[in-house]
């Protein structure tokens, strides 16, 4: 009986929903009063966003150069953290994963600190790495490696397991070892799911390396702070425009790989 799925009446069903939708409401209001919004002073002060909009019209072109300089600044330190990151992940997953894991005791020490990784977010890191080694390009890859490692390693472990344990099961019964297993017979299977999560976290290490770069660690997010710090208009929007157009690129590059990869 308990193995059996439960039907519920349409009284019971609309219940159910009921219920639901009054513990989302409840939820929603809550949060609402907790924040204490000030929509009147919000719809008082619409009034001023067409003159800031104004100030955006500007275009400083002779910021181009550099900032184009530094969004490639900020490219490699995605590119690095990500190649970096992809090999570390690769290894760590197979030990983390439930049917390919060597040890449990390993593969529950790797998911808590990837949850922990996972847990805070990546300026906290970034400030912690400058303290100890200082501004540059250095600490923002190492803290990118982090969040990327973060990401990857619970993608691939979920790939892994969601592959099954019948062909590893298999495997072993003939005595390969778990180097044998791994190579031959699980990662043939998931290297196209591995690198369709790398091309999709290469998008938010773009992202996430331009975030970083405000807080000092070079980029063009160093470019874009210091920008806004001088209240110049002209070369803000020069170097959003930059960064925007990168974007684009980067995005129509990942998922035309993406589409080969399913194929």
């Amino acid at each position: 009986m308990s193995g059996k799925h439960v039907k519920l009446s349409p009284a019971s069903w609309k219940l159910k929903t009921a219920g639901i939708l009054v513990a989302i409401a409840a939820v929603f209001m809550i949060s609402f009063y907790m924040l204490d919004l000030n929509l009147v002073r919000f719809v008082e002060r619409l009034g001023n966003a067409g003159r800031v909009l104004a100030l955006f019209v500007a275009f400083d072109a002779t910021v181009l150069p550099d900032a184009i300089l530094e969004m490639l600044t900020s490219l490699a330190i995605a590119v690095a953290a990500l190649a970096v990151g992809f090999i570390i992940s690769i290894a760590l997953a197979f030990l983390a994963a439930a049917n390919t894991a060597p040890s449990k005791i390993i593969a529950s020490i790797i998911k808590s600190m990837v949850a922990i990784i996972r847990a805070v977010p990546s300026l906290v890191w970034i400030l912690m790495i400058v303290a100890s080694i200082g501004f540059g390009n250095t600490a923002g890859m190492v803290a990118l490696l982090l969040s990327t490692c973060g990401y990857l390693v619970k993608a691939f472990a979920s790939s892994i397991e969601e592959k099954g344990s019948d062909s590893i099961e298999a495997m072993r019964a003939v005595g390969a070892n778990w180097f044998g297993i791994v190579l031959k017979g699980v990662l043939p299977g998931v290297i196209g799911s591995f690198l369709s999560w790398t091309s999709i976290r290469f998008e938010s290490n773009i992202t996430e390396s331009v975030t970083l770069g405000m807080v000092g660690v070079g980029g063009i997010g160093t470019l874009l702070m210091r920008a806004i710090s001088q209240f110049n208009y002209g070369r803000i929007v020069a170097i959003l425009a930059v960064i925007v157009s990168f974007m684009l690129f980067v995005e129509l590059v990942a998922t035309a790989l993406r589409r080969r990869i399913n194929k």
